[in-house]
C-alpha cells in the first residue's frame, strides 16, 4: 500500500509530518540523458510506517515543501545514493544533508563493494524481490500498477536493513567512517568538476610495480583486520594515484585528499613502504 501525493497543498501537507521523523527511506526514478542532464519523476519515502510516491512530474517545483529532505534532524536513508543525490538536486536545486547509504555501510563490514539493493534485501532480511522495472520509462504518465509495486518495493525494506546496520556500525566504532565517506561523496558530487589527469609517476616504471604490490598487499592485510571491503577502503585505482602524490607532494599532501579514517589506518604503513 502506499499514498500517491500529486499536488503542492499535498506535499506542503506531507513536509510537515515527514520534518518531524527521525529517519525515512529515499528512493528515486528518474531520466538521465547526459552527465549534466537529468529529471527526477518520482520520489519514494517510507516513514516506517507508510510509503509515500511523490510524483514530481506533476508537481514541477516543490518550493519549500520538500523541506524534510534538507532537514539535519532527519535522517534520509538510501542505498547507492550518488544519483538519487544529483536526481533531488534537479528536482529542487538543493544538496541533500544528513544522509545514510546502505551500501557503502555493507562495504565497511566486510560485504560486497557495490551490492545492488535486491542483493542486499535478500542478505539481510531473506526477502526475494521482484526488480521486473528497471529499465521503464518513468517520465511517461500513468505509471502502470507494476511501475508503483517497483516504486514501493525500493523504500520498503531500507529501514530495517538501517536499523540491523546501524547496530553493527556502532558496536565496531564505524559510523563515522561512514559519514566521513558519505561527506567526501557529496563534496564530489556537488563541487566544480576538476580536470582529470594522471599524476606523473616518480619512479621506474618496475618499481612502481613492485611498489604498489607492497601497497595492495598493506590494503588486503589491514582490510582483513578491520573487516571491511578492500575495494571500498583502497581501490587499486586510488592506490596507484596516492602512491604518486606521496611521491610527488608527500604523505600528509596525499593524504588530505582521503578521508580521515583511511589516513589514519594507512599512513604507519605507507611510511614504513616508502622508508
Amino acid at each position: 500500500m502506499f499514498i500517491f501525493i500529486d499536488s503542492i497543498d499535498d506535499l506542503a501537507q506531507l513536509n510537515l509530518e515527514l520534518s518531524r521523523k527521525p529517519y525515512l527511506a529515499v528512493d528515486t526514478e528518474f531520466r538521465r540523458t547526459s552527465k549534466y542532464n537529468m529529471r527526477l519523476a518520482l520520489l519514494q519515502v517510507n516513514d516506517g510506517e507508510e510509503t509515500y510516491l511523490i510524483d514530481t512530474i506533476l508537481i514541477d517545483d516543490p518550493g519549500t515543501h520538500a523541506n524534510f529532505l534538507f532537514s539535519k534532524s532527519v535522517l534520509k536513508i538510501l542505498h547507492s545514493c550518488k544519483e538519487d543525490l544529483e536526481a533531488i538536486y534537479s528536482w529542487t536545486n538543493k544538496e541533500m544533508i544528513n544522509i545514510y547509504d546502505t551500501q557503502i555501510a555493507n562495504s565497511l563490514l566486510g560485504g560486497e563493494y557495490a551490492i545492488s539493493y535486491q542483493a542486499l534485501v535478500e542478505k539481510e532480511l531473506g526477502i526475494v524481490l521482484n526488480k521486473n522495472e528497471t529499465r521503464s520509462n518513468w517520465i511517461r504518465r500513468p505509471l502502470t500498477d507494476s511501475q508503483l509495486k517497483y516504486a514501493v518495493l525500493d523504500v520498503e525494506y531500507l529501514i530495517n536493513i538501517y536499523k540491523i546496520q546501524f547496530s553493527e556500525l556502532s558496536t565496531n566504532s564505524k559510523l563515522t567512517w561512514l559519514y566521513q565517506d558519505i561527506e567526501k561523496l557529496s563534496h564530489v558530487i556537488f563541487s566544480a568538476p576538476l580536470s582529470i589527469y594522471e599524476s606523473k609517476r616518480t619512479l621506474s616504471k618496475a618499481e612502481e610495480i613492485e611498489m604498489l604490490d607492497r601497497f595492495n598487499a598493506v590494503v588486503e592485510d589491514i582490510s582483513q583486520r578491520e573487516n571491511i571491503n578492500p575495494t571500498l577502503f583502497f581501490s587499486k585505482k586510488s592506490q596507484k594515484e596516492f602512491l604518486r602524490l606521496v611521491f610527488l607532494e608527500g604523505l600528509s599532501s596525499a593524504c588530505q585528499g582521503i578521508t580521515e579514517w583511511r589516513s589514519q589506518l594507512i599512513k604507519g604503513d605507507i611510511l614504513d613502504l616508502i622508508k
